[in-house]
Formats: structure tokens, C-alpha cells, sequence
């Protein structure tokens, strides 16, 4: 054989083999992702894998034969790498107009995740409608969302300032720079218990919102083909308890968590 034809044989195959798609390799894996701060749902530890909730639940309804692949990206990116179809899951996340244009929730919820207000201790008021907070500088989390007509009414009638995370805006409130915080209550009280601020910092009542929260494919995955199953165990385990069992397992496992999970 001509030495020339022989090499350039092997360089196209090496070519053929570097650029190929990976095919078989990623057959039955489900990249996933969730909010690494937002116990008792979601958390990373070590910025290698999540915990909490989430992995819990998905350990049961998500089918044996799939693998699940964690995505370790801040929130926002995630939600965003959902979009394009580079991420085939979300966990734990309120559906919304705007996400449902990208992904396909499942119809069951996963638990329940009520969002507060806070607010110092010293400062706070006698809340009776989100009309109180008018006058006020909040602070959010970028990526969030709160559910029952609250993101259209901030949107429409509140000042706020937008960080990164919710440890940052924790911060802020504490030390005076906004007037009050809006996130998950369980996650709130987490963060307060870990960064001893719990006898600063309050929740206050009635909850902006009490809905569920759902997890969902991305419209561009494959593997959205799953939901009818994934919806049917999500129905058995909700009628079994086992949803509230997993929930207050983590709830009582965030309040050991260390601050340094939380900080950036």
C-alpha cells in the first residue's frame, strides 16, 4: 500500500472518530440540573453533585434504566441551558407563562414551596397586602419566580434590586440596604439558621404564595416522552406521603447545613 494513502487512511479515521457524535454514550442519560442553594430542595456541597429533596426524589421516579447526569451551573444558567435543549431537565420550579413556552412540566407537583416575605426584625411591619410594599426597596434572586400573581404585581408596582443569590441579598437586608426579601420560606430559614441571623431576620405572615412546585423537560429533549410515567409515580407517592416524608427529612437536614454552602 501506498505509505501517503496509508496515512491519510489514518488521519480520517482518527478525524471520523473525534467528531463524531456520541451516540450510544449518551443513550438513556438525562442531564439535569437545580438551584445548588436552595435547601431543603436543592444544594451542593462540594460543587460536584447536588443534594436534598431532589435527589431523593428523583432516585424514585425516574425509570432505572436512565441515567442521571447533575449539571452543576448557577440557577439562571441552567433555566437558560434548559432553553437551548443542552439541559433536559429542571427540578423543582414554579410554573410560569414565560417557562412553560420552553419547558413541558409534569401535571403532578413534586412539594410544596411556600414564598415569604422578610424583613428585620426591627423594621418589620404588619403585613396585610402586597400594597404595603410600595413604599419599600426589596431585594430578589435572579432566576426566581413566586407564583400566584405576585411576579406580575412586583413587576408592575415595586422597586427592587436583583442579585445573584440569595445569601447576597440576606446581606443586604441585614444590613439595612433594602427593606425586605422575597423567597422560599423553608430556604430562608435554612440560610438564617446557618448564618445565626434567625433572631434578626423574620418571616412574615400571610405567605406572598403557597403553590407547588413541578419539575420539567425541556421542550427540545427527548426524554419529555417520560412525563406520563414520571407523572404516575409522582401521584403514588403523593398519596402515600412519602412527598411530605421526603420534604421534612430535608427541612430538618438544612438547618445542619454550614454557611459556607450558602456564600459565594
Amino acid at each position: 500500500m501506498n505509505p501517503s494513502k496509508s496515512l491519510c487512511t489514518t488521519v480520517l479515521a482518527l478525524l471520523a472518530g473525534l467528531f463524531a457524535p456520541s451516540g450510544h454514550a449518551e443513550e438513556n442519560t438525562i442531564k439535569w440540573a437545580t438551584n445548588p442553594k436552595y435547601p431543603p430542595y436543592d444544594w451542593s456541597a462540594n460543587g460536584s453533585q447536588y443534594e436534598g429533596a431532589c435527589t431523593h426524589l428523583l432516585e424514585l421516579i425516574i425509570p432505572k434504566e436512565y441515567t442521571l447526569r447533575p449539571v452543576m451551573v448557577p440557577w439562571a444558567r441552567a433555566q437558560k441551558m434548559a432553553e437551548e435543549g443542552s439541559i433536559d431537565l429542571l427540578v423543582n420550579l414554579r410554573v410560569t407563562p414565560e417557562r412553560s413556552n420552553w419547558l413541558e412540566f409534569s401535571r403532578n407537583p413534586t412539594f410544596g414551596n411556600p414564598i415569604a416575605i422578610f424583613m428585620r426584625r426591627d423594621k418589620s411591619i404588619p403585613f396585610k397586602s402586597w400594597n404595603e410594599l410600595k413604599p419599600l426597596t426589596g431585594g430578589v434572586t435572579i432566576g426566581d419566580a413566586f407564583g400566584n400573581g405576585f411576579d406580575e404585581f412586583l413587576k408592575a408596582n415595586l422597586k427592587v434590586e436583583t442579585t445573584t443569590s440569595p445569601f447576597n441579598n440576606f446581606r443586604k437586608l441585614d444590613s439595612g440596604r433594602i427593606d425586605y426579601f422575597v423567597t422560599g420560606y423553608y430556604m430562608g430559614m435554612a440560610m438564617l439558621n446557618s448564618a445565626e441571623l434567625k433572631d434578626r431576620i423574620v418571616a412574615l405572615r400571610p405567605f406572598v404564595s403557597d403553590q407547588p412546585i413541578h419539575l420539567g423537560f425541556s421542550k427540545r429533549s427527548p426524554y419529555r416522552a417520560l412525563l406520563p410515567e414520571i407523572d404516575r409515580r409522582l401521584a403514588q407517592l403523593a398519596a402515600d406521603g412519602t412527598l411530605t416524608k421526603i420534604l421534612n427529612e430535608h427541612i430538618g437536614e438544612a438547618a445542619r447545613i454550614p454557611i459556607s454552602v450558602f456564600a459565594d
